[in-house]
């Protein structure tokens, strides 16, 4: 994957995205890296299939793809654009030493930086609807649709089940129950079945895009 191909700009979404777990809205981005992912870089990215762009209300909202995550890995290791100075080559070095501690921990990015903001803070509220809330929802979606404990239904049936919470605090409330002994989160293992539909209701956990939700139990 050539990231010498991206602009500083480009760069800088791409990492923010990557900082707030890998999926925000343009607003969130603004705040926090201080520019939107908007117009042509947006198409670029798109189109080169690092980050999907879904409509959140008035704004877009951006997820990285695992193309996305695994040109973040690349980054870690990458030098600083050309002529940004020297706040750019520090901001580098640090970026190396992340890479170094992933590579001696055997530890994703993605699994590093959810975890981390996992941590550090609590998902906001949204829509009326609080973490604790949001999963109680997931779990009460799962079984209008399973026939049985443990039975796999595709995120492609669950998420529309959820019309009133943001993508990305969905995707954070599954990464969180799967972390339980009764959520399983997986992969479809016949690969060819999935549809575009499929590939895109996915949630990404580690870097590895999962398609199917089982609960043990009611």
């Amino acid at each position: 994957m050539e990231n010498t191909a991206y602009g500083a700009r480009e760069r800088a979404l791409l990492l923010g995205l990557m900082t707030l777990g890998g999926s925000a809205s343009n607003p969130r981005l603004r705040e926090h890296v201080g520019a939107a992912l908007d117009g042509e870089p947006r198409r670029r990215l798109n189109k080169r299939g690092l980050v999907t762009s879904d409509k959140d209300g008035r704004a877009y909202r951006h997820t990285l793809t695992e193309d996305g995550w695994a040109w973040c890995v690349t980054e870690l290791a990458s030098a600083a654009p050309a002529r940004q100075g020297s706040l750019a080559r520090t901001l580098y070095g640090v970026l190396g030493l992340v890479k170094g501690y992933l590579d001696a921990t055997d530890l994703s990015l993605a699994e590093f930086v959810v975890t981390a903001r996992a941590e550090a803070e609590d998902p906001p509220p949204s829509n009326g609807v609080a973490g604790g809330d949001l999963t109680e929802t997931i779990r009460t979606a799962y079984w209008r649709l399973a026939r049985e404990p443990q039975d796999w239904v595709l995120l492609t049936r669950l998420r529309p089940l959820l019309p009133d919470a943001p993508r990305g605090e969905v995707d954070e409330a599954l990464r969180r129950m799967e972390r339980l002994p009764d959520v399983h989160l997986a992969p479809e293992a016949d690969q060819k079945t999935l549809t575009d539909d499929d590939r895109q209701a996915a949630v990404l956990v580690s870097g590895v895009s999962k398609h199917l939700l089982a609960i043990e139990a009611r």
